[in-house]
């Protein structure tokens, strides 16, 4: 499989220089894609709405409005999906990345095929009903520019969280930021069943924790995010960042389980270790900040309803009492 995915990409690529790079002078263009879209993910859609959006495969889209219109269309009957026209637009001078023209070489050759190299990054412009319909929607793409400073923000993020990982942890991450959970498991199974050290070990493990948190697998989650703490601390010394990152992971874990209290307690942990580690000015502390000031607010709230509700039972209780009281004179 890993072979045909290289060899399409490659053919993309050549296909790419001989239609677009070297033709500078060609005018922005648009083409669509029709698909169902599951209304979670479009929830996270509208959400980010201004943002970026990347697709983690080839992308076929087509010249052919009606035919995309058709697709999107045949999905708005099924309740659990969004019937979505992606409308996306293309300015060849300004991007490099690698889409081709492959109406010569598709099967296909009526739907006037554009396909687009795995993992092409898009902006997201408006976001439409179509006729109305709340099932129907057309969602504009412009495809990004070389120098769009958020692609640039976000690549240096990459690279800055995987920089000092082994190749394969860095793809593990990589799969992990790109949504591909099932990939990136599979990975750290790999490296699991390989010779590792310690230190090695409990960074597969976090990230297996991460895998599952991102999942919603909680119980999961906490079970690798454990283990990894405890081959972290066996190295306090020379771990003790990691340490404090397992903590406020598990931290994480526990607040998506709605155990409040003990999410404040991890948090706080690491908090501590970030104090004594790290430069007062370094994120790490501020996000150890924001996840406590957020636990107190919950907590808070938590309480405020609890006793909101107690007070509630007691007024139904003196309620029932006088209804029954009343109930007795009138016998």
């Amino acid at each position: 499989m890993g072979f045909l995915i290289r060899d399409l990409h490659k053919h993309i690529v050549e296909l790419h220089q001989k239609q677009y790079i070297e033709h500078t002078h060609m005018k922005s263009f648009t083409v669509f894609r029709g698909q169902g879209l599951p209304k979670a993910d479009f929830d996270r859609m509208m959400k980010t709405q201004g943002g970026l959006l990347s697709f983690n495969n080839f992308l076929s889209t087509t010249m052919d409005h009606q035919v995309s219109l058709a697709f999107a269309e045949s999905n708005q009957s099924n309740p659990d999906l969004i019937g979505i026209l992606f409308a996306i637009t293309i300015n060849p001078s300004i991007s490099n990345t690698a889409f081709a023209n492959v109406h010569e070489v598709s099967y296909f050759k009526v739907e006037k095929e554009i396909l687009f190299s795995m993992h092409s990054i898009f902006r997201i412009g408006s976001m439409k009903q179509i006729n109305g319909n709340n099932h129907l929607w057309q969602v504009d793409l412009t495809l990004t520019s070389d120098s769009d400073p958020d692609l640039y923000a976000l690549t240096e993020q990459m690279r800055k969280e995987t920089e000092g990982s082994t190749g394969w942890l860095r793809l593990v991450k990589l799969m992990i930021k790109l949504g591909q959970y099932k990939v990136a498991e599979d990975l750290c199974g790999i490296l699991l069943a390989q010779k590792m050290n310690d230190d090695e070990t409990g960074n597969v493990l976090f990230q297996l924790g991460l895998i599952k948190l991102r999942q919603e697998e909680h119980l999961e989650a906490l079970t690798f995010y454990e283990k990894s703490l405890e081959i972290r601390q066996k190295h306090l010394s020379s771990q003790r960042p990691a340490v404090a990152e397992c903590y406020n992971d598990i931290g994480l874990v526990y607040k998506k389980m709605g155990q409040y209290s003990n999410a404040l307690s991890y948090y706080q942990k690491a908090l501590k270790i970030r104090q004594e580690t790290l430069p007062p000015d370094h994120s790490d502390i501020a996000e150890s900040y924001n996840n406590i000031e957020d636990e107190y607010n919950l907590i808070h709230m938590f309480i405020f309803f609890r006793q909101l509700s107690i007070i509630f039972l007691l007024q139904l209780l003196r309620t029932n009492k006088n209804d029954t009281r009343q109930k007795e004179k009138k016998a």
